[in-house]
């Protein structure tokens, strides 16, 4: 049981970790692709 436990507090931590980078990388490259189209 303990070690069930264990795994799914590993796994939210790991999908957390995912999750925070995957809308990092999003917002880099929306400021990245506004950079492209914007003429200034």
């Amino acid at each position: 049981m303990a070690t069930a436990t264990a795994d799914s507090d590993v796994m939210v931590k790991v999908g957390k970790m995912i999750f925070y980078i995957t809308c990092a990388v999003g917002l880099w490259f929306f400021y990245w692709f506004a950079g492209i189209q914007c003429p200034c």
